[in-house]
């Protein structure tokens, strides 16, 4: 087998080498390379990861009553921390990461509160399916204003307000998505002893 590779190999490389010569009267085209511009925004500015890395812990174990969504920004580069209005929160946060830009925006739910109702949602999924909607995913949005739930094909009718009518304590943005399917198995294929 590797014989005939390396022949195949020989055979495509004397194939290749023609007359690399134009025919008479006529020139070969000038190619120029241009090298693209550097790339002038951070992909991870080291400082703001570990600024975020830093703070969201302590966004998550201190302030889960506020604490909605960490949002790190390279292209700025800054942090974006969406809660509930919380002066606590806000200069633990700047004393926690000195000499990183951070804005904090107000959030209208909190990152536990969200979370419960994703569970909600999630535990739900047969509920919904029963009413021919089928529900793949829900997480709660970076910046507090609500759910999104990503369904398989858009749902007949206007899912949003069946949503918000059976939990009506939370806002919800659906979005849609393939129908998630496992992995194929890509390890080896078990060999079973035979007698």
């Amino acid at each position: 087998m590797r014989g005939v590779v390396l022949l195949v190999l020989l055979l495509v490389a004397v194939a290749s080498c023609g007359r690399n010569q134009p025919e008479s009267g006529r020139t070969l085209p000038v190619v120029t390379t241009v090298t693209p511009p550097p790339n002038t925004t951070p992909m991870n500015d080291l400082a703001l990861m570990a600024a975020a890395d830093v703070v969201q812990p302590l966004l998550e174990r201190k302030f889960a009553n506020t604490y909605a969504g960490l949002e790190v920004r390279n292209d700025v580069p800054m942090m974006v921390v969406h809660r509930k209005p919380d002066p606590k929160l806000d200069a633990e946060v700047r004393e926690a990461a000195p000499g990183v830009r951070i804005e904090f925006r107000d959030a209208r739910y909190t990152r536990t509160e969200m979370g419960e109702y994703v569970k909600r949602v999630m535990n739900d999924t047969e509920y919904w399916k029963g009413r021919g909607i089928s529900i793949v995913s829900a997480g709660p949005e970076v910046d507090g204003s609500g759910v999104q739930v990503g369904v398989v094909a858009p749902p007949p009718g206007n899912f949003a307000r069946y949503l918000d009518a059976y939990y009506p304590a939370m806002s919800f943005r659906l979005h849609s998505t393939g129908e998630i399917v496992p992995a194929p198995y890509t390890g080896s294929i078990p060999v079973f002893p035979t007698r």
